[in-house]
C-alpha cells in the first residue's frame, strides 16, 4: 500500500519538481544605471534616449531617440561613446577626494531637419537615482542669422521606470 501512494502522488510531483518548470511572473527588464546604461531613460520635455547596445571594450553606445519637441516624434537613430576609466588625477591637500562619474556623450542625426544634436555629460547618482545631465548643441543647415545655425542647453534623463 505504501509503495503504491508513493508511485501514485509523489511520483508526478518528483517529475514536476525535477522538470524546472517554475510558475511565476515575468521578470521585468532592470532599470539602467550609471554603470549599465543599456535601457531607457527620459528626459525633463518627454525626450526618450533609448540605448541599445553598449560595447563595454570600446565604450560604444547605440541606440534611438524620440523627441516630442520640434520633431514627429519619430525614433531616430543615436550613436555615442561611454567612459568609466578613472583619469591619472592625483589627490591634493585641497581636494583629498576625487569624485567620479560615467562620461556620456551621443549624437542624432535629424536627416529631414537639417540638424545633427550632440550631447556630453556625466552619469552619477542624484537623491538616489542615476542621472545623466548633459550639455547639448543642435546645429542646423539653414537658418535667419549667421549666429543663429548653433543652439546650445541642457538636458537631464533619468531611467524611464524612475
Amino acid at each position: 500500500m505504501k509503495h503504491y501512494f508513493y508511485m501514485r502522488f509523489l511520483t508526478p510531483i518528483l517529475i514536476f519538481l525535477l522538470s524546472g518548470q517554475v510558475y511565476a511572473e515575468p521578470v521585468k527588464p532592470s532599470s539602467p544605471t550609471c554603470q549599465q546604461l543599456k535601457g531607457e531613460w527620459i528626459n525633463e520635455l518627454g525626450s526618450k534616449l533609448n540605448i541599445t547596445s553598449v560595447d563595454r571594450k570600446s565604450g560604444q553606445l547605440s541606440g534611438t531617440y524620440t523627441s516630442p519637441s520640434g520633431t514627429s516624434g519619430n525614433s531616430v537613430a543615436m550613436i555615442g561613446w561611454m567612459n568609466a576609466k578613472p583619469s591619472p588625477a592625483k589627490t591634493t591637500k585641497e581636494s583629498p577626494t576625487l569624485s567620479r562619474m560615467v562620461v556620456v556623450s551621443f549624437s542624432v542625426n535629424w536627416g529631414e531637419y537639417g540638424s545633427v544634436t550632440s550631447w556630453s555629460g556625466v552619469c552619477g547618482v542624484k537623491e538616489g537615482v542615476p542621472t545623466i545631465k548633459t550639455i547639448w548643441n543642435l546645429a542646423r543647415t539653414v537658418d535667419s542669422y549667421d549666429w543663429d545655425h548653433i543652439i546650445t542647453n541642457s538636458d537631464t534623463f533619468i531611467p524611464k521606470n524612475k
